[in-house]
This record gives structure tokens, C-alpha cells and sequence, in this order.
């Protein structure tokens, strides 16, 4: 038994000798220090993440955030409070407007740690963007990894949101979120059931072209949203399968969305900005039919798996197919 158990126990006998006796009060006093270990313990929950099982403080109130989609959620929740950190450069636009509410602690790619331990938080939450820190941050306070599964979006999405329902002690709302989500998904996918037009998804970075489909980081368009891929095979990469014109003329879809990285990482480029005028990619079905769409930049390559960056999302596809 630790010295301060042993104290309590002995200033408690000798306070009730007089009323109950040495035997009583000793027994009163043990079960006062296993209510205390019980709160203690009830303090604290086991969740799963993306490396397994940790143990992390329930609704925890002083937590640093590493990802917009994460972000997004406990701000929905009612939990922007908790939130003491984040990347407060380069927020997506329907962000920008809280930024001043927390304290800058690195970007998404790179933790500032001496910035993130003077806050001294009691959590931390990244994505697979930084899982690479993970253990560096291990040193500060518990970490959890919410990340995106590609070929399944959707559902991790939904996962990531219950999980910080249930961390947050927001549970119903988090639920009742994922059920008008799944709404607003149904029906982009009760207007896709008509549209057979074969889809492909761009990213533009500093002059050069990626193409994504099914099972990408913008799978999501396909496999949830319920838009045709190309026949084309596309590689399934986080950063794309590259193009050049020749190769997207021959793909030539009939719907192209299109990402501009570059501009959503700050960085003007008039090389992105000129690629799509071009002699090959006019004569592209996507083109002639006016179906190339540009999508939100900052919205879909630096959030998205969030309450809110989901919605913006189905949102913005359902503005261009009314």
C-alpha cells in the first residue's frame, strides 16, 4: 500500500474510533480508495484507431486536432471548445472563420511539437497524414489515428465520426449526423442512377495532370456518390496514376471533375490554370458537353471525412447535376 493510502486509512480510524470502532472505520476507509481508483478509472475509455487499441481521456476538454476532417466533426459535435490546436495555415474557406479560435501547432504533414507541448494537451488527434509522428507525440499524450480508408470511404468516414461521437460523449448526435448524411448521399445517388456518362477525376499540381478513380482518394465520387468510372484502368495511388494529353484524349470522358492542388495549398499557378486549354482536351466529350466541373480545391484535397466537409461535398455535386 502506497504512504498516502496508509495516511488516509490512519487519520480516518483515529477521527471514528469514539462512534464505530478501529474494525468498521479501516473497512470505510478501503472502500473510499476504491471509489477513488473507480472514478479514475471511469475517467478514461479504450477506443480503436487505425493501429489497434488505445486508451485515451473520456470526453476529454484540452485536445489538439491534426486534420480538417476531424476538425469539421467535433466543431458539428459541439466540441470546438475541447479543441485548443490546430493547422491554422491553409484552412479550406468553410474553416477559415474559426481559425483564430485555436492555436497554430504545425501544418498536416508536420507537427510543431514544441508548439503542441506547451499546450500540454490531453489528446491528440491525427489522420494517416501524420501517423508517421505518431510515436513522437506518444510522448506528449495519448494519440489517436482516425484515418480514411479509399476503398471503403464512406463507411471509415462513419466509423471515424462514431468514434469521436463516443470519445466526446456525443453519440446521438453523431448519429443522428451520419443518418442525414446518408440522406443527402442517396439522393446524389437516385440522380446518378440516371447519368451514364463515364466519369474521370483530375488533380492538377504545377503543370502536371493526375487521374483517379474507383478506389482513390477521390473514390468517394464513384463509390458512394454512384458515378460511372472511364473503362480505363486507373492506378490506385494516393497521389494518382499521371496523364499526359494523348493519354486523357484517349480515356476521353464524358464527365471530367477537376481538383487544382497547387491552388489549394495556397500556391497560384498559371501552369495549372492553362493545362485544360489545351487542343487535346478540347476535343475531349467532357469539353464538347461542358462537363468539366472544378471542384472546391481546398475542400476535397486538404478535408473531406468530416460532418461538415461531406456535406459541403454532396453539396457541390449536387449544385452541377440539378
Amino acid at each position: 500500500m502506497k504512504k498516502w493510502q496508509k495516511t488516509i486509512i490512519s487519520l480516518a480510524s483515529i477521527f471514528a474510533l469514539g462512534a464505530c470502532g478501529a474494525r468498521e472505520v479501516a473497512d470505510d476507509a478501503a472502500d473510499s480508495t476504491t471509489a477513488i481508483l473507480s472514478t479514475e478509472s471511469e475517467a478514461t475509455m479504450t477506443i480503436e484507431d487505425a493501429r489497434g487499441s488505445v486508451e485515451v481521456p473520456k470526453d476529454p476538454e484540452n485536445v489538439v486536432v491534426l486534420d480538417f476532417g476531424h476538425l469539421d466533426t467535433l466543431i458539428a459535435l459541439g466540441k470546438a471548445d475541447a479543441v485548443t490546436g490546430t493547422a491554422t495555415e491553409n484552412m479550406p474557406a468553410y474553416l477559415a472563420d474559426t481559425a483564430d479560435q485555436f492555436e497554430n501547432v504545425g501544418t498536416l504533414k508536420e507537427p510543431n511539437v514544441e508548439a503542441l507541448a506547451n499546450l500540454a494537451p490531453e489528446l491528440i488527434i491525427i489522420s494517416n497524414r501524420l501517423v508517421d509522428f505518431a510515436e513522437q507525440l506518444e510522448e506528449i499524450a495519448p494519440v489517436v489515428v482516425l484515418s480514411v480508408d479509399y476503398t471503403d470511404y464512406w463507411g471509415s468516414v462513419q466509423k471515424n465520426i462514431t468514434t469521436l461521437g463516443t470519445l466526446f460523449d456525443e453519440e446521438d448526435a453523431a448519429n443522428e449526423a451520419i443518418a442525414t448524411l446518408n440522406d443527402e448521399i442517396e439522393a446524389v445517388q437516385a440522380k446518378t442512377a440516371g447519368i451514364s456518362e463515364k466519369t474521370l477525376t483530375l488533380l492538377l499540381n504545377d503543370g502536371s495532370m493526375s487521374a483517379f478513380s474507383t478506389g482513390s482518394r477521390f473514390g468517394f465520387i464513384y463509390d458512394t456518390l454512384g458515378f460511372t468510372p472511364v473503362d480505363a484502368t486507373i492506378e490506385d495511388s494516393t497521389h494518382g496514376q499521371s496523364v499526359g494529353y494523348e493519354g486523357l484524349l484517349e480515356i476521353n470522358p464524358q464527365i471530367l471533375f477537376v481538383v487544382d492542388r497547387t491552388a489549394a495549398i495556397g500556391t497560384a499557378s498559371n501552369e495549372n490554370a492553362a493545362l485544360l486549354e489545351n487542343d487535346f482536351v478540347y476535343q475531349t466529350d467532357a469539353y464538347k458537353n461542358n462537363k468539366i466541373i472544378n471542384l472546391s480545391s481546398d475542400l476535397w484535397y486538404l478535408s473531406g471525412g468530416g460532418i461538415e466537409s461531406i456535406h459541403l461535398m454532396v453539396e457541390e455535386i449536387v449544385a452541377d447535376f440539378q
